[in-house]
């Protein structure tokens, strides 16, 4: 099996109050009120959370959800019906059944929200459904085809469909496939729960990234007639961005604690449009959103440090939207990164933005997003940070502004004199943060050293009255795509005239770049047409 990575459900009670009162659901008392009918025709419908009826096309469709129970369905007077909205068919259930349309060959599988993907040839068919895969194929009318949206064809026998009840060859154990993770179900019974027909689970030798949290029950992200398709919404948003916080505790917690949170929280968007220059905004308006660990989101060490599982973020994203671009997360416990000097760690998720010197992934499959999610930002542990005091808030806040920046900089080299790449711009131990020669200033290095004009330097951080205050650097703005690369003054760094020589005044030589040697290594800064 593969190796567990690190790092709103919300049940909607659909209450027909008045309804129920007139009289006009028949008996027994229907449990839900999610399917209902007519007493003058047989079509079913199911009811979603917003008080919407999806009609069922056909039996099949019906069975690939509830199989042959037709118990749960409510009789109304069709004047009852009528007043709810009609909204799109249901699809056959994902993991259920094959499909074609009777006018041409083509079989498919179908994904979440209705996706149907072609199966390339019968092999693939064989080693992903079994030598009996042909029996799970059901035509359904070519009327009915358009309720359905194309995606990938299947060209791999392990690209196998998410909504499929996936049970492991060697251990037997059942899983639920979604987003490219496999999700364990606690016990059989929670498997029946979510209404899966144990025969038509996958038996696949593949592996697959592995939630630790098991599903135990009834879980609307495993049976939901009316989900929606899993696209990938990985965008390079700059302007509008939008934050989640999660303040994650042991055990237990307290006021103070969260005060904490909420007071630097309550200045992030303030600061970061200082910061920017007002070129950008970022929300952080969204309630917090407190955890306790309940077994699945810390590991602990013998050490006294802990470890943050990537189940925190997946939990999350549970219950919560995939419309944020970062989450942050605080902690009342020490994390491993901080017996370093390491204060605060940014875990980077998804890039889609070229010219950076990042490289294009999505790791978003890892942590329950869509690919919406750029980055997480651990922040550890609260007591660390003394936001009472104005010193102590800026502190805390250009940590922020340090760890959101990590987003976009400081990754890139460029061209030097010599034709050569030179990595002069970024700090050597690392290269994730702009060098301590730096002729700019930014929250992440650099420390914009004044030319004396007699070979010596005095540093411009050391005559700021508060080195918290510190701006993004026209460099900065421009990686993050808000100025044009026109906007960007030539680059000045000392070449120090002693190896490693550090001071408010140092001696060396100053070196100058343009911004069109960084993009004649890096490219321009652009978003990626993938």
């Amino acid at each position: 099996m593969a190796n567990k990575s690190l790092l709103k459900i919300v049940g909607v009670i659909f209450c027909l109050v008045s309804v129920l009162g007139s009289g006009f659901f028949s008996q027994p008392a229907l449990a839900g009120f999610e399917l209902v009918k007519t007493k003058t025709s047989d079509r079913i419908y199911y009811i979603d959370g917003r008080g919407n009826r999806h009609p069922f096309p056909d039996k099949i469709t019906y069975e690939s959800w509830y199989g042959k129970d037709y118990s749960l369905i409510a009789t109304v007077e069709p004047e009852v019906l009528a007043k709810f909205p009609i909204a799109k068919n249901i699809t056959i259930r994902p993991g259920t059944y094959l499909v074609k349309i009777k006018t041409a060959p083509q079989v498919y599988a179908i994904e979440t929200g209705g996706v149907l993907r072609e199966i390339e040839n019968e092999d693939i068919a064989e080693q992903i459904y079994g030598k009996n895969w042909a029996k799970r194929v059901v035509d359904i009318e070519d009327i009915f085809f358009q309720n359905y949206t194309l995606g990938e064809p299947i060209i791999h026998d392990y690209s196998i469909p998410d909504g499929s009840l996936f049970q492991d060859k060697k251990t037997k154990k059942y899983y639920y496939k979604n987003n490219d993770i496999i999700q364990p179900f606690d016990f059989v019974k929670a498997v029946l729960a979510n209404r899966f027909d144990l025969t038509m689970a996958v038996n696949s030798p593949w592996s697959y990234t592995v939630r630790e949290r098991p599903i135990v029950g009834l879980d609307q992200t495993v049976f939901n007639p009316v989900a929606k398709p899993l696209n990938k919404i990985r965008d390079c948003e700059n302007k509008k961005l939008k934050a989640a916080v999660i303040f994650l505790a042991d055990k237990d917690f307290n006021n103070e604690e969260i005060g904490k949170v909420e007071t630097i929280k309550k200045e992030i968007s303030d600061r970061f449009a200082y910061v920017t220059g007002e070129l950008s905004n970022i929300d952080v308006s969204y309630p917090t959103v407190i955890m306790t660990d309940d077994g699945y989101l810390i590991k602990k060490r013998n050490d006294g440090l802990a470890e943050v599982k990537n189940e925190v973020i997946n939990t999350f994203y549970d219950k919560n939207e995939d419309i944020f671009d970062f989450i942050f997360v605080w902690t009342n416990f020490r994390l491993t990164n901080e017996q370093t000097n390491e204060i605060a760690h940014f875990v980077p998720v998804t890039n889609r933005l070229d010219g950076v010197g990042k490289g294009n992934f999505d790791w978003s499959q890892m942590y329950g997003s869509s690919g919406k999610l750029k980055g997480i930002i651990m922040m550890g542990n609260v007591a660390k940070y003394q936001p009472k005091t104005q010193a102590g808030l800026d502190e805390a806040l250009n940590i922020v502004m340090h760890e959101i920046l990590h987003n976009w900089a400081a990754y890139i080299n460029f061209t030097d004199s010599l034709g050569q790449p030179s990595q002069a711009l970024l700090r050597p131990d690392d290269f994730k943060h702009w060098s301590y020669y730096a002729g700019f200033i930014s929250p992440i290095g650099g420390s914009g050293w004044i030319d004396n004009g007699n070979g010596t330097f005095t540093s411009g951080l050391s005559l700021m009255a508060n080195t918290n205050l510190r701006q993004y650097s026209q460099l900065d703005l421009y990686l993050m795509g808000l100025i044009p690369s026109q906007l960007v003054s030539p680059i000045m760094y000392v070449k120090p005239k002693f190896l490693n020589e550090v001071g408010n005044t140092i001696s060396g030589q100053a070196k100058y770049i343009t911004i069109d040697q960084i993009i004649d290594l890096n490219g321009k800064v652009q978003c990626s047409a993938n």
